[in-house]
């Protein structure tokens, strides 16, 4: 895999050749921001600022658990439980928002800034996408895609539609659909869709679904390029970074290895020139899991790009010994930072390993914890 040095920060631009200036030199701060259900009302936002991870990956870590940074930067409040269920970042902002099987209305999103604490109401989900959209960030972006449980296509199937929600410069956001720009709908099953990569050039996004292979979207053509049958090997989203010139994301493989992380070739969003192209080459990262971690119960884990070539896996863990009854209520967040490189052989790397772990809790089985590297 060469090396072309594109920033992993700023959207996928080339970086340029020029020297930079003490001032663009210095990276802006990344935190862990982690969005819980842990209390009775709604969610709240965590920051934890991973410099200070101090632990040994490979420790048996439950007796140093700490508590998350209190208080929470932000807590959400709702009248209808689970009602804001999707999060997502883009830049310095976390999206939320919401499907409804019981209502065609517009969904609500809202928009937390980490940097300035505010918080801001934008246009509402469409409501041909308010059956359970996927809902994704790329550059500085939101899209939304999904299919219509009010309309039907001509062969009587639901429709499918692709939604962008943009700044339109002045401080306002619009949904593509508003503005009459709605993209072409997406080619292939939506509820199949495993994942989802953007490219360094900051305009594509590729997508792996079952059955139906990989596809790009180009937000500059507002195209779809079909690129094979065969699938990234990544499980949800994967991250663009600059020193590997590879895109990072955690395997999609055997349940039993869940949490490893691979790297993967950045495909060509103009396609094979009209047949298909082969499938990228991929390498899965070395990397241990000590067997005391056996002990405690697995449950669902998170990647989140921290900047700088830097990344952070999160695993949602029982703590040992738990009942059924205590699984959510007695729970670990192990988050460990960490580097990739290739190593003489060309095997995939991690390196500078650092861990922490959190007690935490749920509420509900039916949302999915987040964290986010802001």
């Amino acid at each position: 895999m060469s090396k072309r040095h594109r920033s992993d920060d700023d959207g996928g631009e080339l970086e340029s050749r020029r020297p930079l200036s003490r001032h663009r030199r210095r990276r802006r701060r990344r935190h862990l921001y982690v969005v819980l259900d842990d209390w009775s009302k709604g969610y709240s936002v965590y920051k934890v600022d991973v410099d200070g991870f101090d632990g040994d990956p490979d420790a048996d870590l439950d007796d140093e658990a700490v508590r998350l940074p209190e208080p929470p930067v932000f807590r959400l409040e709702t009248a209808d439980y689970g009602r804001f269920g999707i999060f997502v970042a883009v830049g310095s902002r976390i999206f939320a928002t919401h499907y409804s099987e019981d209502t065609n209305a517009r969904a609500p999103v809202l928009m937390f800034d980490t940097v300035t604490g505010g918080l801001a109401v934008c246009p509402g989900v469409p409501a041909e996408l308010c059956n359970q959209p996927m809902i994704f960030p790329a550059g500085d972006k939101v899209y939304a895609m999904g299919r219509s449980k009010i309309k039907m296509d001509a062969r009587g199937e639901l429709r499918k539609y692709l939604e962008e929600l943009a700044a339109d410069g002045e401080g306002s956001w619009a949904w593509s659909s508003s503005v009459d720009d709605r993209a072409p709908p997406p080619p292939f099953d939506v509820g199949r869709a495993r994942c989802h990569a953007a490219h360094p050039d900051g305009r594509t996004v590729f997508f792996s679904a079952h059955g139906d292979g990989t596809y790009s979207f180009d937000a500059g053509t507002r195209g779809w390029t079909r690129h094979g049958e065969w699938m990234l090997p990544f499980d949800g989203q994967a991250y663009y970074d600059g020193e590997l010139d590879a895109w990072v994301g955690l395997w999609s493989g055997h349940s039993g290895r869940r949490g490893r992380v691979c790297s993967c070739d950045v495909v060509d969003p103009r396609g094979g020139g009209g047949g298909e192209q082969p499938p990228p080459a991929w390498k899965l990262a070395v990397r241990s899991h000590p067997a005391w971690r056996a002990r405690s119960r697995f449950l669902s884990v998170a990647l989140a790009r921290m900047g700088g070539g830097e990344f952070c896996v999160v695993e949602w863990r029982s703590r040992r010994g738990v009942s059924e009854e205590e699984l959510h209520e007695r729970c670990l967040l192990y988050a460990t930072t960490f580097r990739l490189r290739y190593d003489r052989d060309g095997s995939l790397e991690a390196t500078d390993r650092r861990a922490r772990a959190f007690t935490a809790r749920k509420k509900s089985d039916e949302f999915e914890w987040c964290a986010f590297g802001i």
